[in-house]
C-alpha cells in the first residue's frame, strides 16, 4: 500500500485496516508526506510507534518517503520547481514498486491536495489493471476523537476510484518502465497516444472510405466548405457530394462505435489526421 499523509496519522492506519478488511492485505506500506512540517513529523512519530507496537502491523515493513527527494525536500509545493519535485517523488515511489513486481493499492485519503493530484496522475501513467486507487470516507466521532483504528460502528467507508490509464498497454511492457522522470513519461505517453490515434484514423480513411469518398472528405475537413462548394472544387454535383458524405458518416459511426456521426463530428474525428500531413501520402 502506498498512502499520502498530512497531519492525521489515522488516514494511513484507517486505509490499511479497511483494505485488510476488504481482503486486500498489503505486504508493505510506503507513506508519502510533505517534509518540514512539525505537525506532519508528529504524525510520522505516531505511525512509527503504531507499526512497531500494533500486533497486526508488527511484521509489515513500512517506509516513510518525504516528497521532494532526499537532497532538497520541500515544505510546500508552491513554486513550479517544488511542484515538479513532488511529482517526481510520487511517480518514482510507484515506479519502484512496479519494477519490483508489486500490485499497488494507492490511498489518497491524507495530505495536501497536490499530493493526491500527483498520485492520481502517476497512477494514470503507471497502473496496470490489477492496481487500485482508494479513498476512505470517514466522519463522525471517529475523526473527532482522533482514534487510529475505526470501530465497526464508525462511519468509515472504503471507496474505489476509477483510474483512466493513458494506454491499454501495461507500462512494465514498454520503455515507460525505464523512465524515471514523470514529465518525460507524460511526453512519451502523449506521443504514443498521438501515434495510436493517427493509426486508428488512418485505418478509417485509407481502408474504409472509397477513393471518391476520400476526396470529398479531405476537402470538407481541410476547408470546411458546403456541399455546393465542394462539388464545384471537385467537379461533382452537390448530390454526389451529399451521397459520399452520407456514406462517410455511416462508416465513421461504425468505426468509432457511435450511434451516428454528424458533419461537425466527422471533421473533429479526422482533423488530427489531415492536420498532421498524413493525408499527403494518399495524394
Amino acid at each position: 500500500m502506498i498512502a499520502t499523509l498530512g497531519t492525521k496519522p489515522q488516514v494511513v492506519t484507517t486505509s490499511l485496516d479497511q483494505l485488510t478488511a476488504a481482503g486486500h492485505r498489503p505486504q508493505a506500506v510506503t507513506v508519502l508526506h510533505i517534509a518540514g512540517d512539525p505537525a506532519v513529523l508528529a504524525a510520522l512519530e505516531v505511525l512509527s510507534r503504531e507499526f512497531a507496537s500494533y500486533p497486526p502491523y508488527r511484521d509489515l515493513p513500512v517506509t516513510f518517503a518525504p516528497v521532494g527527494g532526499p537532497w532538497s525536500p520541500v515544505a510546500e509545493a508552491a513554486a513550479l520547481a517544488d511542484a515538479e519535485s513532488a511529482f517526481r517523488t510520487v511517480y518514482q515511489v510507484i515506479l519502484a514498486a512496479k519494477r519490483d513486481g508489486h500490485e499497488i493499492h494507492l490511498s489518497v485519503m491524507g495530505g495536501r491536495k497536490i499530493l493526491a493530484v500527483y498520485a492520481m496522475a502517476a497512477a494514470q501513467l503507471l497502473f496496470d489493471d490489477a492496481d487500485l486507487l482508494w479513498y476512505v470516507l470517514a466522519g463522525g466521532a471517529f475523526l473527532a476523537e482522533g482514534r487510529l483504528h475505526p470501530r465497526p460502528t464508525d462511519d468509515v467507508q472504503l471507496v474505489s476510484i476509477p483510474v483512466m490509464r493513458w494506454s491499454h498497454i501495461a507500462p512494465v511492457l514498454t520503455d515507460l518502465s525505464l523512465v524515471d522522470d514523470p514529465l518525460q513519461a507524460v511526453e512519451r505517453q502523449r506521443a504514443l497516444r498521438r501515434r495510436q490515434a493517427l493509426q486508428f484514423i488512418g485505418a478509417f480513411v485509407e481502408t474504409a472510405l472509397t477513393a471518391g469518398e476520400r476526396r470529398v472528405v479531405a476537402v470538407l475537413v481541410q476547408h470546411g466548405l458546403s456541399d455546393q462548394e465542394i462539388g464545384a472544387r471537385l467537379s461533382l454535383s452537390p448530390r454526389t457530394v451529399e451521397r459520399h458524405l452520407g456514406e462517410a458518416y455511416a462508416k465513421a459511426a461504425v468505426h468509432w462505435g457511435l450511434p451516428s456521426v454528424t458533419r461537425a463530428q466527422l471533421v473533429a474525428l479526422l482533423n488530427l489526421y489531415y492536420a498532421s500531413g498524413s493525408a499527403e501520402a494518399l495524394s
